[in-house]
């Protein structure tokens, strides 16, 4: 009897698929076509790589010399507001103990100002640190603004080691400012090589500057067109309504390694450009995962929820308010942080849509405790976003009525960076007070804030970030901000909410000092509205 023949085994499942989609004649086409795009674009990678290079460090000089000029206004804005305060002072006497003390009171908590003092005839007579008897000498201005301001650049100070300031003076009241800009300005640039800053092309001296620049750059970069060979240096200068120019200036040799290895890398990313191609397919299911879109999908399934944690009055320990707070429970059971969400949310432009959703749904839970008492007070978060939505004040004003809730009971905490767009915003937040809703600054001390910035603005609270709070009774270096943040409340009339309230310590101080109300685990922590419903029923305090 012949042998039955022996079953072609099968083949593994994958190579089955591999070979099915080699099948489609336009498969075979994409494969090819992608192996050929590989190439060509290895063969091409010199090129390309530079180009990529020079254009990638050209907007980034762009952005970088646009930067500059933009700090440089906002210290010419923070200047000339110092002297107008100093001028309205009318004081005889520029080195007097009031004097002195507004000097402190407008350098404290600026990021721009070393020191302000007095000069007369050529000597800083004193300065926030008191008076120098004779005065220290200072060198004749370099030129003399269309303001009136006389400017001194690249001045050494006898205390300040090989530090070189910027003076600017009107009337004798002077501000000094680091001429060289710290470290802050090193998150714009890309490597030490790149040189950032402004300069004044009549008087060829740098007013600020970060990084390395020699005396002939200087002169070359202050002609009209710039003398500079682009074989040696790449160079963005953006002008200004002022009688200053903002410079990026990045030597090419900076560039040559970098386009050098940019083009090893490009070769084998060519050659893999087939499986770029497949790899679209995944990129669209990411896509339907991506954060923006699991937000909206959260928006729309209802998986956002909320938290309020309490305010207590600190000299009774009685709840005078609620804050309120943002959840997400993925469907998953996963918790997203709202540190990870939110940023996102503002990033995609969808952080309206959060706010609008918070205000419907704090309103539908709270309005029953909020009606029962009238002096009792909500706070929910209001980004820069919302305030440059100008429909937010009215359908702010209609959910109010709808929900049949006071606006004096809702209070808006805006964060420091508000104080970027203080301009479009400040009209915004004048018309959230005359609706009656408050406003509070809330996280103060750890971004944008300075005592100039804070008197521009229409705010009734100002909330102690827990960064201030934490050190106190610790005996910590920092412990003593939060009395300086404090008397500036108290001096502008807000009253005052500290955040993070962790042990009797650090309540006790804050009443002593004369702060009204507080948060923290001290005294509760973020609940749902059922258990903020069951404390007040029973007279939390």
């Amino acid at each position: 009897m012949a042998t039955a023949p022996s079953p072609t085994p099968p083949r593994p499942r994958r190579l089955r698929r591999a070979l099915s989609w080699l099948g489609h004649r336009s498969n075979r086409s994409a494969l090819v076509l992608s192996v050929l795009l590989g190439v060509a674009f290895a063969i091409s990678s010199v090129y390309l790589a530079r180009v990529q290079t020079l254009d990638e460090y050209r907007a980034i000089a762009v952005q970088l010399a646009h930067y500059a000029v933009q700090r440089t206004d906002r210290i010419r804005e923070y200047t000339f507001q110092s002297f107008q305060a100093l001028r309205a002072q009318g004081t005889a006497d520029p080195c007097s103990n009031a004097s002195l003390a507004l000097m402190r009171r407008l350098n404290y908590g600026s990021d721009l100002v070393v020191d302000i003092g007095y000069v007369r005839d050529g000597h800083l007579l004193c300065s926030t640190a008191g008076r120098h008897s004779a005065g220290i000498p200072l060198p004749a201005p370099d030129y003399l603004s269309p303001s009136g301001a006389e400017l001194r650049l690249g001045v050494q100070l006898p205390f300040a080691g090989d530090a070189r300031y910027t003076l600017s003076t009107l009337d004798g009241y002077t501000i000094i400012l680091r001429a060289e800009w710290s470290e802050d300005v090193l998150g714009w640039m890309p490597d030490a090589g790149i040189a950032i800053g402004t300069l004044h092309p009549r008087s060829r001296k740098l007013l600020f500057s970060r990084g390395t620049l020699d005396a002939p750059l200087i002169d070359a970069l202050s002609t009209t067109p710039p003398q500079v060979s682009e074989r040696e240096h790449l160079v963005v200068l953006q002008g200004s309504p002022f009688d200053y120019v903002g410079f990026a200036v990045i030597p090419t040799r900076e560039l040559q390694s970098r386009w050098h290895a940019r083009a090893l890398q490009m070769m084998p990313v060519g050659l893999l450009l087939g499986l770029l191609l497949a790899g679209l397919v995944f990129w669209v299911m990411w896509r339907q995962t991506s954060m923006p879109a699991m937000i909206r999908t959260a928006l729309r399934q209802d998986e956002f929820s909320m938290v309020y944690q309490p305010v207590v009055e600190l000299a009774t320990g009685r709840w005078v308010g609620l804050e309120a707070l943002m959840r997400w429970h993925r469907p998953d059971g996963t918790m997203v942080s709202p540190d990870v969400f939110i940023p996102a949310a503002e990033r995609s432009g969808q952080i309206s849509a959060l706010t609008a959703w918070v205000a419907e749904r704090v309103l539908t839970e709270t309005r029953a405790l909020l009606q029962a008492d009238p002096q009792f007070h909500l706070a929910i978060n209001v980004t820069g976003d919302d305030l440059l939505d100008g429909r937010f004040h009215a359908s702010l004003s209609t959910l109010l009525q709808r929900h049949g809730v006071a606006a004096s009971q809702l209070i808006g905490e805006i964060t420091e960076r508000v104080f970027m767009h203080t301009g479009q915003t400040g009209a915004q937040i004048h018309a959230l007070r005359a609706l009656g809703m408050r406003i509070a600054i809330d996280d103060f001390g750890t971004g944008y804030s300075s005592l100039a910035y804070l008197t521009r603005l229409e705010l009734d609270y100002l909330k102690i970030d827990k960064t201030f709070v934490d050190p106190i009774g610790t005996g910590a270096v920092t412990a003593n901000v939060v009395s300086h943040i404090i008397a500036m409340a108290q001096s502008l009339g807000l009253t005052m909410i500290a955040e993070g309230v962790e042990t009797e310590a650090q309540a006790d101080f804050l009443r002593a000092q004369g702060v009204q109300q507080a948060q923290g685990w001290l005294f509760a922590r973020p609940m749902p509205i059922e258990e903020v419903r069951q404390h007040m029923a029973k007279g939390a305090t």
